[in-house]
């Protein structure tokens, strides 16, 4: 083999060898906690103003508002059994062995779209397996883990929330539209906002726009907060049109939408609005405790026989089907940031943050990774089966507050645990609930 041949050789070796198994010598996986966005899912409701700002139809969905659709579970089974190989090839677990009920658990939100999300990523994991969902608890016909405002486990300040938005949205939400008025444009352009009911009797002259016609406004409630006008109607209308684009609709957006860069504007309308009211620390802290300290319970050792939601602790996985909002809120709390090549959506249908633990050989420490993984736009949209050949995208996330980290810019789990106790919120917290 000639000298330029074995260079090609070993690359080849190089790039088709599982990378991240050789980046954690010395290291051992010991628990992963995966917390999951839903597949997709039909738009949660169709509002006449939905209709107002365009004139075109909307497409129909095959399934109710907000139930997730049979191609979003592919999706997330997909996700399911990428995950399976990868923690086989980690050594987490063994190939062709059922895993006991302890070992693998599953809690998902009461919503049809999270349910099915267990089970679809349950297909996918270990198909001829049979693994339980587990039922969290419930209080006031809500689930205090995914939402405890809004289960009414706790409130927040008015006051301080109203406030609070308002600064970030740079002062006023007059500022925070119009800093956004380039994508406001490409959303009126695959409305044709120009030809709606809105627009019909505008004064000559005047330019007829979505953040004229619908001005932004701000509510604050003790278990809600919402953007309503121009802004909360483009972070759904946005977000719809992603959804058609990876459920495989012809004519996504009417066929209006024509580049990536197209893509990246509209979703940052999306993005925005999550940024404002989801990750705001405030707020985000408030809603993110309950799974904050389940996530720490779960990553903890020590905590043989514990009972949380229906599941017993320690468990070698833990697979949480919530929503979009959970995986902002927890970001939020943590003030971890992140940006998705290839996804345009920071939040997208079947999005994991994924919780590892590893504890170092040498000194048996504990040390914590966090990464978000997910399927590009078009994976989802060509239905792209997932291997360690071919995966989801990976992107490692960095706690800012973390004092003590490894070779691998991993944190360790002492500092994981005072990051958590700094932001948690004891009122909101469920822990009490299950003794």
């Amino acid at each position: 083999m000639s000298d330029i041949n074995r260079i090609v050789y070993l690359t080849i070796l190089l790039i088709s060898f599982p990378l991240h198994a050789q980046h954690f010598s010395g290291l051992t996986l010991e628990s992963v906690v995966i917390v999951s966005r839903h597949g997709v899912r039909a738009p949660t409701k169709f509002t006449p103003l939905m209709q107002r700002v365009t004139p075109n139809k909307w497409p129909v969905w095959e399934v109710p508002y907000g139930w997730m659709t049979p191609r979003g579970g592919q999706l997330v089974s997909f996700m399911g059994r990428y995950q399976h190989l990868r923690l086989v090839n980690e050594g987490l677990f063994r190939e062709g062995k059922c895993p006991t009920k302890n070992e693998v658990s599953v809690l998902a939100d009461i919503d049809q779209r999270t349910r099915k999300t267990g089970e679809a990523f349950l297909s996918g994991f270990m198909p001829s397996c049979s693994l339980p969902i587990h039922n969290p608890l419930i209080f006031n016909k809500k689930v205090p883990l995914f939402n405890p405002i809004k289960a009414g486990i706790c409130h927040m300040d008015e006051g301080h929330v109203k406030l609070a938005v308002l600064m970030r949205a740079g002062g006023s939400l007059e500022h925070f539209t119009q800093k956004n008025q380039p994508a406001f444009s490409v959303l009126e352009n695959v409305l044709n906002f120009a030809h709606s009911d809105f627009c019909k009797n505008n004064p000559p002259g005047k330019s007829c726009t979505l953040i004229n016609a619908l001005p932004a406004g701000l509510q604050v409630h003790r278990d809600n907060v919402s953007l309503s006008g121009a802004p909360g109607l483009a972070s759904m209308l946005t977000e719809i049109f992603l959804l058609q684009q990876a459920q495989g609709m012809s004519h996504v957006a009417w066929g209006k939408i024509s580049s990536r860069e197209e893509w990246d504007q509209l979703l940052s309308l999306h993005n925005a609005q999550f940024d404002l009211l989801q990750r705001m620390p405030y707020i985000a802290r408030h809603r993110a405790t309950p799974l904050l300290d389940l996530i720490l319970m779960a990553l903890t050792p020590g905590n043989k026989g514990k009972n949380v939601d229906g599941i017993t602790l320690p468990a070698s996985l833990l697979f949480i089907a919530g929503h979009d909002t959970n995986i902002a809120n927890i970001g939020g709390a943590l003030g971890m940031k992140w940006q998705l090549s290839g996804q345009p959506d920071n939040t997208p249908p079947g999005g994991e943050l994924v919780f590892e633990r590893w504890v170092r050989v040498s000194d048996n420490t504990q040390w914590i990774k966090i990464s978000i993984v997910y399927q590009t736009l078009e994976q989802m949209r060509n239905m792209s089966q997932l291997s360690l050949e071919n995966p989801p995208v990976q992107v490692n996330l960095a706690l800012p507050a973390c004092e003590e980290q490894n070779e691998q810019q991993m944190c360790s789990l002492k500092s994981v645990q005072k990051i958590i106790q700094s932001v948690r919120i004891p009122e909101c917290s469920i822990c009490s609930k299950h003794h």
